[in-house]
């Protein structure tokens, strides 16, 4: 859980920092700024959860890791977007608290999931006891090219 805690306040912070680059810097309106952010901090976010957090080695598995994750990525960009946007249309544009709503929108849309993803990610997915059928599958597979690689004639 600490893990899991570290890592979601280090990627909101690139999160935040990530909106605040967009929306000062570079002159985007909230969401899209939103949005950027999201899909940006996405990426090392799975990776350090599947590493770091759960401990988990090899390649992203598409349907069992990568699209349940993503999914939550999507669930909270659209509830992060919903309050961006409900922060942007009610606050006074170039303003600092305009940029402070907007950040507060971002962080509180993504924690409505936040306690949910954990248990999803925890139990259902890269979880200590988390085994499936597809998993013998996958390390058969893996067997079998690592055997390759290290120059095996017989498998």
């Amino acid at each position: 859980m600490i893990r899991y805690a570290s890592t979601s306040l280090i990627m909101v912070a690139l999160t935040q920092i990530s909106i605040v680059a967009f929306v000062q810097g570079v002159g985007w309106d909230a969401v899209p700024s939103n949005l950027a952010s999201t899909m940006l901090v996405s990426i090392p976010a799975f990776l350090t959860n599947k590493y770091w957090v759960w401990g988990k080695s090899g390649r992203a598995r598409i349907r069992r890791e990568v699209i349940p994750f993503w999914v939550f990525t999507v669930a909270g960009w659209g509830l992060s977007t919903f309050a961006v946007a409900l922060a942007a249309d009610n606050t006074k544009e170039d303003t600092l608290f305009h940029l402070v709503a907007v950040l507060v929108a971002s962080i509180a849309g993504f924690g409505v999931l936040w306690v949910l993803k954990y248990l999803f990610l925890d139990k259902l997915m890269f979880g200590p006891d988390h085994h499936t059928p597809y998993d013998e599958d996958y390390e058969v597979e893996e067997a079998v090219v690592d055997a390759r690689a290290a120059g095996a004639t017989e498998i």
